[in-house]
């Protein structure tokens, strides 16, 4: 045999070895996964993780086992927990799901759970990065606008969370949700930080009356808008050093209350409780 043919067939034997190699490590990695989901259900979250990681290694060009690997690091944190340990599964959560995320953009279960654990430990500033990033490949995603504006809130950035919820609200004309947000923001930051410079918190309450009485416009009969109409003359009110200004908020305040009140009664005559076993 000449040796062209002799080199040209042991390259063949070589990629067809190669090749059945390469199947049956796809093969056991598929073993593996469903062996770690089993584990996973069972809250064996340690053998699941085991498992994962192993079929990764078998199969590195999976993405889909980031995510399992991420949930898994899900499962083992903690809530609310400092402990080193569970600081280091929250960031090993967060870096799975970040890589399966850049082949699977698509999966918003997946994006929720990687926010949830960006939330989770105070992450907000990476939060922020991933929805301005979102938006650029969706501009007109609502939903990345409401995140983005809910991040900022928790920031303590009401302007910029201000800012979203308004260009929400105008790829979103006629619901007046994102009116009723910024209003509910502005009572939030009035009454739990009082010690705010008082222009500052002026300014905030007004921002706040001036977007909820947008969304009476498009609903006059939004308890809710009327609701925190009300909180939001009580802030004045508390703002205000006239005694007689005072009691003109007060009164207005009143008459908000007053009107979300019999809206309130309206609708549970409207929809009446259904009887116990129906």
């Amino acid at each position: 045999m000449p040796d062209r043919r002799r080199h040209a067939t042991t390259a063949a034997i070589l990629l067809v070895a190669l090749m059945a190699g390469t199947s049956c490590y796809k093969i056991k990695a598929r073993q593996l996964i469903r062996t770690g989901n089993e584990f996973f259900k069972a809250q064996q979250y340690q053998a699941a993780l085991a498992s994962y990681q192993e079929a990764q290694r078998l199969d590195a060009g999976e993405k889909r086992l980031n995510k399992f690997i991420g949930e898994t690091f899900m499962a083992m944190y903690q809530p609310g927990s400092r402990h080193p340990k569970d600081l280091e599964y929250a960031g090993k959560a967060i870096d799975n799901l970040k890589m399966y995320l850049d082949a699977y953009p698509r999966d918003t279960k997946a994006r929720e759970f990687l926010v949830s654990m960006y939330l989770a430990t105070d992450r907000y500033d990476d939060a922020i990065v991933f929805y301005q990033d979102l938006l650029k490949s969706h501009p007109n995603d609502t939903k990345a606008m409401q995140s983005l504006a809910s991040m900022y809130f928790k920031k303590g950035d009401f302007d910029k969370g201000m800012e979203w919820e308004e260009k929400r609200a105008g790829h979103e004309p006629g619901n007046p949700e994102a009116y009723v947000m910024i209003g509910v923001q502005a009572w939030d930051r009035s009454y739990h930080y009082p010690d705010l410079e008082p222009a500052s918190r002026a300014r905030i309450v007004q921002a706040g009356l001036d977007a909820l009485d947008k969304a009476l416009k498009m609903k006059p009969d939004n308890s809710d808008a009327l609701t925190y109409i009300n909180l939001l003359y009580r802030e004045k009110a508390k703002m205000e050093t006239d005694p007689a200004k005072q009691q003109e908020f007060v009164a207005m305040a009143d008459k908000y209350r007053e009107q979300a009140i019999e809206l309130r009664k309206k609708a549970l005559v409207a929809t009446p409780l259904a009887e116990p076993g129906k």
